[in-house]
């Protein structure tokens, strides 16, 4: 079977129109065991995508916004599903609602949501209060596809407030934890968005004379970072090493400065420190050779770059505004190695 193969028989079995591609690359994954550490991985899920569309299956993104282009080929951050014909259906009958979900009787519910929403019925009836687990567990459990409940924080009922993951699923996330490297005992940590620039960083930092300098070294993984982030709050507990700063060195586009704006919101809920943009390395890649892209919408461009400094916002609201961006892999090893000098603080430097 191969990877388009499982992701079809992945989307086959969705209630929502619109599937975020993390959920087929897990599945991809999860065939194949090769795949997860496979350089080829990232061809793999775009010839994937292709065959699902050439399929009839699904349809890409459209504009910038919808595709990761933190590495070579780009993949599409979700896909939707194509429509289903419309044809005259039976609405299903009222149903009575356990009094937790007593605000249902007020919302049109269309055949979809009741399959969702028929097995949480039952949950709360019979056991209203079962056990907080992991959103995998609960879907396992409620409905035999440990998937099934992927990304369901973006269901309309939720994002309206009418079902609610805690007091309705019994459930909570339960994000990829943030690649987190302990160099040196100072209470900083610097994410890094790329795994080249991260690479680079590791090499340089984890060959610093003064080791006191030194502290957290996360991979960011790109827009991953928003939900991984609070996870780095246990690491920090665990390995009796608190941090007062973070640090991030991400790209100079607007998605990356998106990312940024909405990982330090989640972070900051979860009782982190402020993510503050790597001033230093930013000066740095300000100096490099910028890359053509579509132009980003202004009003966008405005808010995602008001994370940085007033007199950096300025300068990169023109960059992104003129279609140019700057990514990390501009400043490689040896540019980086000269310009971080041991002999002066490091933490300044960044």
């Amino acid at each position: 079977m191969t990877a388009a193969d499982r992701m079809a028989g992945f989307l086959d079995r969705q209630f929502r129109q619109r599937v975020h591609f993390d959920a087929l690359a897990d599945v991809a994954d999860q065939g194949d065991s090769s795949l997860p550490c496979s350089p080829g991985r990232r061809q793999v899920l775009a010839d994937a995508a292709d065959e699902l569309v050439r399929r009839g299956l699904a349809r890409l993104p459209v504009g910038q916004g919808g595709w990761d282009y933190s590495a070579h080929p780009a993949l599409p951050r979700w896909v939707n599903r194509p429509p289903l014909p419309r044809t005259a259906r039976a609405r299903p009958g009222p149903r009575a609602w356990v009094p937790q979900l007593s605000g249902l009787a007020a919302v049109q519910l269309t055949p979809g949501d009741h399959a969702l929403l028929d097995p949480v019925n039952v949950l709360l009836r019979d056991r209203p209060d079962a056990e907080v687990v992991r959103v995998a567990e609960r879907s396992f459990e409620l409905y035999g596809d440990e998937k099934f409940l992927h990304g369901i924080e973006r269901h309309r009922l939720v994002t309206r407030g009418v079902l609610d993951l805690t007091t309705h699923l019994r459930a909570r996330p339960a994000p990829a934890p943030l690649a987190m490297f302990e160099l040196g005992p100072a209470p900083w940590m610097l994410i890094v968005e790329n795994s080249a620039a991260f690479t680079s960083l590791r090499e340089v930092l984890g060959g610093w004379p003064d080791r006191d300098q030194v502290g957290w070294l996360g991979y960011g993984a790109g827009d991953q970072l928003i939900a991984s982030l609070p996870t780095a709050v246990d690491a920090f507990r665990e390995r009796n090493h608190p941090v007062d700063r973070l640090l991030l060195y991400a790209d100079l586009d607007l998605d990356g400065l998106e990312c940024a704006r909405q990982a330090d919101e989640r972070g900051r809920k979860a009782g982190l420190p402020a993510l503050l943009p790597a001033l230093g390395l930013f000066r740095a890649l300000l100096t490099r050779d910028a890359r053509s892209v579509p132009a980003a919408p202004p009003p966008r461009l405005r808010e995602a770059v008001s994370w940085l400094p007033p007199d950096m916002a300025s300068e990169v609201f023109d960059l992104l505004a003129q279609g140019r961006v700057l990514r990390p892999e501009a400043l490689p090893l040896p540019v980086l190695r000269a310009r971080l000098d041991s002999a002066v603080p490091l933490l300044p430097q960044l």
